[in-house]
């Protein structure tokens, strides 16, 4: 089949809406300063914000009676410019869904009433539960009229994975229209945590300079309208371009690294081209992950000159203006791509979006009607029991002392329970894994709130940092079973085990993979706990474990 996009909109650092962007993305025009809308103490760190207020987003998005996070009011200005340009019928919205990669939710809300909540008010609790990122999805399909929602968080690959669970479902002709993209606001949760790993720059970033020295962290929100494109010619709509291949891999090296080598990016661009039917000659063009960090450039850098040789195609990074949106940073690179290949009229253009835990993907575009490959796995489906664990069961046997020192307790509890399963199947190493979550690492970053709130600004721990992202548990078990296929996080306000086997059936049935390690981890600490009591939603800290295989 074909995949057409007939819908974009986009919002960052370089302004609102496709013209706008369009504009200052060929003027070159930087939009990195010092933050003046983050309520920051932090001046020295250039970032990239959206020029407007929460206040004056709000009245773009025909929302200025409601308290929204500005998470959700970035994805909402982003969401309702890309359904308007598909020109989507009212009637239509409710049966498309919207695939949405996003993390840091309403934090910017929970920062600002945490001491209330922690001081015994009660009166803000509505504010603070749009900190989950499933929250995000949901008002934003609500203000819209779209339909069920799936929320991805895989880092800053989060929109990129959205796009390719997005294909997935088109490929499998269970829907004909998907909204997919990503949204991510600024916090001050956000920026202290990327400094406490060192790679912030007090200089506007140079991807893939030799001074270059760490990001500037930036915001924004992109979305794409993703058709049939049989359907798309039926119903005569503009058409920006085609989906001609994507995949997403795992690097399994390191938390935050990437490898030296780039086995990850590498994996992640071969596996795209291999969908698309070309060889790396036939792509002009580049939208690297491009983060200006020593190691994620070098390793970027090294994978491209494996992956092309000495015919290496033009390669742009365009972090050095608008900064690095982290979990938007996927969707809003592609609408840049989209860009580019009609400015430059290239045939095709590829864009990657690599996330924490090594967590890598790419998507490659195309001008011209693509035929995607029939994938539709057959073969018998096997599964082993679901094994749980809500207590402490040994690890020691299966997790290096070092690297069990930096892992939650569930973690180490998700890794026993993980090799239970595959023990059972009679696999050492899955082919791909899915891990599904409701509030990703609650402990740490109650722990990281309490921080904030008691000593300000000062001194994140990297750990606790790194442990709060809801991806952290899925790239800590690629690393230990040393699994370098697909990798992601579903959040779910739900059942987090469902939602997570869910994807892992689709993506069993739509790709080369045969097995998959389907798990769910939900972490709540204490004070989260009484806030959720108060809503009266049940959440108990607990793993599960299955594997699903095809023969």
């Amino acid at each position: 089949m074909q995949i057409a996009i007939t819908g974009i909109g986009i919002v960052s650092a370089l302004g609102i809406g496709v013209e706008e962007n369009r504009k200052h993305l060929f003027a070159g025009s930087s939009a990195l300063s010092r933050p003046t809308i983050l309520p920051t103490v932090h001046r020295e760190w250039p970032v990239g914000e959206v020029p407007m207020t929460n206040a004056e987003l709000a009245e773009i998005a025909e929302v200025k009676n409601k308290i929204y996070c500005r998470n959700v009011l970035l994805g909402l200005v982003a969401l309702q410019q890309a359904l308007a340009s598909a020109a989507i019928d009212e009637a239509d919205k409710s049966e498309m869904p919207l695939i949405n990669g996003t993390t840091v939710g309403g934090m910017d809300l929970t920062e600002q009433y945490y001491s209330n909540w922690l001081n015994g008010n009660t009166d803000t609790l509505h504010l603070i539960r749009q900190h989950e990122a499933a929250e995000t999805s949901r008002l934003l399909a609500l203000e819209t009229g779209l339909g069920e929602t799936v929320t991805i968080s895989t880092a800053c690959s989060s929109a990129l994975n959205a796009l390719i669970r997005g294909v997935a479902m088109l490929r499998t002709g269970a829907v004909r229209k998907v909204v997919v993209g990503g949204t991510e606001a600024m916090t001050i949760f956000h920026l202290n945590g990327f400094a406490s790993l060192g790679i912030l720059s007090e200089h506007i970033c140079r991807p893939f300079a030799p001074d270059r020295d760490g990001i500037n962290l930036g915001e924004g929100a992109a979305y794409l309208v993703l058709e049939d494109a049989e359907c798309a010619r039926w119903r005569g709509a503009h058409i920006y371009g085609y989906i001609a291949g994507c995949a997403n891999c795992c690097d399994a090296y390191h938390q935050t690294a990437s490898s030296p080598d780039g086995d990850g990016a590498y994996a992640a661009m071969s596996a795209t081209l291999d969908m698309a039917g070309l060889i790396p000659s036939q792509v002009p063009y580049i939208n690297a992950h491009g983060t200006a960090t020593p190691n994620n450039d070098a390793s970027e850098w090294r994978a491209i000159e494996r992956f092309f040789g000495e015919q290496l195609p033009i390669v742009e990074s365009t972090k050095s203006l608008t900064g690095h949106t982290t979990s938007a940073s996927g969707s809003i690179e592609v609408v840049f791509s989209l860009f580019r290949m009609e400015q430059q009229q290239y045939d095709f253009a590829l864009s990657n979006a690599f996330g924490f835990g090594g967590n890598d993907s790419s998507v490659l575009l195309s001008r011209h009607p693509m035929d995607l490959p029939e994938n539709n796995q057959e073969g018998v489906l096997h599964t082993t029991d679901i094994y749980i664990s809500a207590g402490e069961k040994e690890y020691k046997t299966l997790i290096p002392a070092m690297q069990a020192r930096r892992m939650t307790p569930l973690i180490r509890q998700l890794l026993v329970v993980a090799h239970e399963a595959l023990s059972k199947a009679g696999i050492s190493t899955p082919e791909g894994i899915v891990v599904g979550t409701r509030l990703g690492g609650m402990l740490p970053t109650e722990q990281l709130l309490a921080q904030l709130v008691e000593i300000g600004e000062h001194d994140f721990s990297p750990a606790q940092f790194m442990n709060s992202t809801h991806n952290s548990a899925a790239g800590t078990l690629a690393r230990s079973l040393q699994c370098r296929g697909y990798n992601t996080t579903v959040v779910s306000s739900s059942d987090t085990f469902a939602e997570a086997k869910e994807d892992a059936m689709l993506m069993l049935r739509n790709s080369n993979v045969k097995s998959m390690l389907v798990c769910s981890i939900d972490e709540v600490g204490e004070t989260w706990r009484h806030l959720l009591d108060a809503e009266k939603i049940s959440v108990t800290n607990k793993v599960k474990a299955q594997l699903l295989w095809l023969d």
